[in-house]
């Protein structure tokens, strides 16, 4: 079962006026204005450029940084000390008003704070940032089987197609199927098949087994090879398998599950 991480989505991209000037109690704090070192008197808020709500990026690239102070007409105030967090915790990210910084794999908040020399500080922050290998996301298509018989000399096809699901967590490696149900006509009868999928994943490329189950009793496995390519998981199967009142035959199969949505939660 893949465990997925989730983030509260902040204000997109940038913040709003309503961010308040802190102060330190130790220090005695400062309004915006007075002569202590803090924030000039038009210092209006702390704007957030870097990263945007919502975004991707993807895992061993750098993410970019960019914040300044406005002043209350929405020009710019040098400063620089600037300091950036997540809401993972942990060590502080980078420190300026300018760069970038490489992030495990998950979903963030990531927020910046100016602070001033008394102590007080502006504070704003962004959800919805996601760090992901370029797989992550969930998947839906369908499994195809084709079973290749002969009949009274006639050369036969059936195929037997249901529903596949993969949801890739954000390192790309941790995969969850969901099989689903079909049905083959088996040339003389009817047969109502269940499948399960598992497998693992490295680079984008995967493998696995499918197995078919008949009426709880008859097993049909196969080993599966696979990869994503194109914005869509492909892959293929094939093997000899045994069919009741039919007798050996070969199965061949295939797996096609377009990207439905590359972001794990349902509202980024």
């Amino acid at each position: 079962m893949v465990a997925l991480a989730t983030a509260a989505v902040g204000v997109g991209g940038c913040t709003s006026d309503e961010w308040p000037i802190e102060a330190d109690d130790d220090t005695g704090g400062s309004e915006a204005g007075d002569d202590s070192g803090g924030p000039p008197a038009d210092a209006a808020r702390l704007q957030l450029y870097e990263p945007q709500s919502p975004s991707i990026h993807y895992l061993g690239e750098p993410m970019p940084l960019s914040a300044e102070v406005l002043d209350e007409l929405g020009l710019p105030l040098a400063h620089e000390d600037i300091v950036w967090n997540t809401d993972a915790g942990g060590k502080t990210l980078f420190v300026g008003d300018d760069g970038e910084v490489e992030l495990e794999p998950g979903a963030y908040q990531i927020s910046a704070t100016a602070r001033f020399d008394d102590g007080s500080r502006l504070v704003a922050s962004v959800g919805g940032i996601y760090v992901q290998s370029r797989w992550t996301g969930t998947y839906e298509g369908t499994a195809d089987l084709a079973i290749a018989v002969m009949f009274q000399g006639i050369p036969l096809t059936p195929h037997c197609t249901g529903p596949i699901a993969l949801v890739v967590d954000y390192d790309g490696e941790g995969v969850m199927f969901s099989g689903g149900s079909c049905t083959l006509n088996a040339i003389i009868t009817t047969l109502d098949l269940e499948y399960t999928i598992e497998g693992t994943f490295a680079n984008g490329a995967g493998h696995g087994t499918i197995e078919y189950d008949i009426a709880g009793f008859i097993k049909l496995p196969f080993d599966w090879t696979g990869a994503f390519v194109d914005d869509a998981f492909h892959g293929g199967f094939a093997g000899v398998v045994a069919i009741p009142l039919v007798g050996d035959a070969d199965g061949v199969g295939t797996f096609v599950a377009p990207l439905s949505s590359p972001y794990l939660e349902e509202s980024p």
